[in-house]
């Protein structure tokens, strides 16, 4: 019995008495242990966790954590008398007040900004129309008067709110910034907030922030990134898109397509209006609707392979295969040929996506720390030829014991898709065949689409196979075509290459 509340409680809970706060808990009548911030009241069996608030957190808890505000000690009722049930709940609250300490030591501007928020609401004032409250306003203007040093209260010639900022701490100088409307918000923050929101367009959004912050230097007496964004208006976002357009972001100053400033300017939009929901700003999206001039008419269409070419391709494939053996990247540019699967969701495998064994042998397409996919309807199942199979199994061989498909190209952290994108297309366009094209990897995804159009295959499998979104509400139910049925679909269309 002792040894599972041991197991339970593991040492950081139960030790020797020290000053922690700690409860004689009795087993039996010869075995007790001691359970640290564990706390009884006298002639009770209720359990508290009971744990002594740090001196540095009394003071920053008094206008930003109520719970802990005036007090010595946090305590609150365990509902239990059971040490096994009062061990995990005690385990969790150390894990809270661990990461609530940890927030008002080390506050981001995010959290100020909330807590400051917080603090007017609860002095009575309304932080997005603090006029609306003119007698709060009044009683909370006396309590920041409390909180400036004794010199300063008496100094008639600290009059500016700017001043005082400098007096105050970082939590009721974002309170009086609110008040007099002076609060700001920085695209350094704005970009800072998104990424943590959104760590999977970290890389992306990093970049176009790069690009806006090298447009906007010197054209104000802040530093690009120091600028409010709500300083951002819609004349220098149009310029801005000409400045995209024109390739003067790019160090060879190759003018870009209209999609690709279109994609530039999408983690944008987003950060902006994530900032100015979320921190509660009176301010407009300038990125929102913005207009690219000629846009769309730009769009040159991707060549896609044909049935020859791709004979061209497989005979290039089985070449290699057979004199130089398989690698990773022949058996990625197999499965991309194959499946018609994005070539991201091919690279960022792992090694027990790949089902051989099964009935219809397939990959299962999903999604991973390491690989996000491009929709919900992107996760699917992926019937494998006859081909596919045998460029898995080498993969595998090659694999080894790691639990990446492609070793080389993936890890815990990321995907190398551009990587191996670039290195394919090389190796592709110098075939024979198929030189003086300008095929890609994503060739071969509208090659599938053609060659399944072309044996009658429906668009709802197509989709499905493909992960592209079928339109309308019927595609929103059921499970979809059985694995077999794609599998038949697949295999007439690439029977006669």
């Amino acid at each position: 019995m002792t040894g599972g509340l041991l197991k339970i409680a593991y040492g950081y809970y139960i030790g020797y008495y020290n000053r922690y706060s700690m409860a004689l808990l009795r087993l039996s009548s010869i075995v007790s242990v001691k359970l640290k911030y564990a706390w009884q009241k006298p002639n009770s069996s209720l359990l508290f966790f009971k744990r002594r608030i740090p001196d540095d957190i009394k003071p920053l808890a008094a206008a930003s954590a109520p719970k802990y505000a005036g007090k010595v000690h946090y305590v609150i009722s365990l509902q239990t008398s059971d040490p096994k049930v009062a061990a995990p709940k005690i385990a969790k609250l150390v894990r809270e007040t661990d990461e609530d300490w940890e927030r008002l030591r080390n506050p981001t501007r995010e959290n100020v900004a909330q807590q400051a928020r917080e603090l007017l609401l609860r002095s009575g004032v309304d932080p997005s129309n603090p006029k609306a409250t003119p007698e709060a306003v009044d009683a909370f203007h006396d309590l920041l008067d409390a909180q400036l040093p004794s010199w300063a209260r008496e100094d008639e010639n600290i009059t500016e709110g700017r001043q005082l900022d400098r007096l105050l701490s970082p939590l009721h100088a974002t309170a009086l910034q609110i008040l007099q409307g002076r609060t700001k918000f920085t695209l350094s923050e704005c970009l800072d907030q998104y990424v943590v929101a959104r760590p999977a367009v970290k890389k992306d959004a990093e970049m176009v922030f790069g690009y806006l912050f090298a447009f906007l230097e010197g054209r104000s007496g802040l530093p690009a990134n120091d600028r409010d964004i709500r300083s951002i208006k819609r004349p220098e976002v149009n310029a801005f898109v000409a400045w995209l357009l024109a390739g003067k972001h790019s160090p060879d100053g190759k003018p870009v397509s209209t999609s690709t400033v279109s994609r530039y300017l999408t983690p944008l939009k987003a950060a902006f209006a994530r900032a100015i929901k979320e921190n509660e700003l009176e301010a407009s999206n300038v990125f929102a609707k913005v207009e690219i001039p000629k846009a769309g008419k730009d769009v040159t269409k991707r060549e896609t392979f044909t049935v020859d070419q791709y004979r061209y391709l497989h005979s290039a494939l089985d070449e290699w295969n057979s004199t130089r053996g398989h690698d990773q990247l022949r058996c990625i540019l197999t499965l991309v040929a194959e499946t018609g699967a994005r070539l991201a969701e091919i690279v960022g495998l792992a090694a027990a996506d790949a089902h051989l064994r099964a009935s219809v042998p397939y990959l299962d397409l999903r999604e991973h720390p390491w690989r996000s996919l491009k929709t919900l309807g992107s996760a699917r199942k992926v019937p494998l030829t006859p081909k596919a199979q045998e460029a898995v199994k080498a993969a595998l061989r090659l694999a080894g014991e790691s639990k990446f498909l492609f070793p080389a190209y993936a890890n815990d952290t990321q995907c190398k898709a551009d990587t191996v994108s670039a290195s394919l297309v090389k190796w592709v366009r110098t075939r024979e065949g198929l030189q003086g094209t300008k095929l890609g990897n994503h060739s071969l995804r509208h090659g599938m689409e053609d060659l399944l159009r072309a044996v009658g295959c429906p668009d709802s499998a197509r989709d499905q196979i493909t992960g592209h979104a079928t339109p309308g509400m019927g595609a929103k139910y059921g499970q979809g075509y059985p694995l077999e049925q794609l599998a038949t679909w697949v295999a007439k269309a690439t029977a006669h290459r």
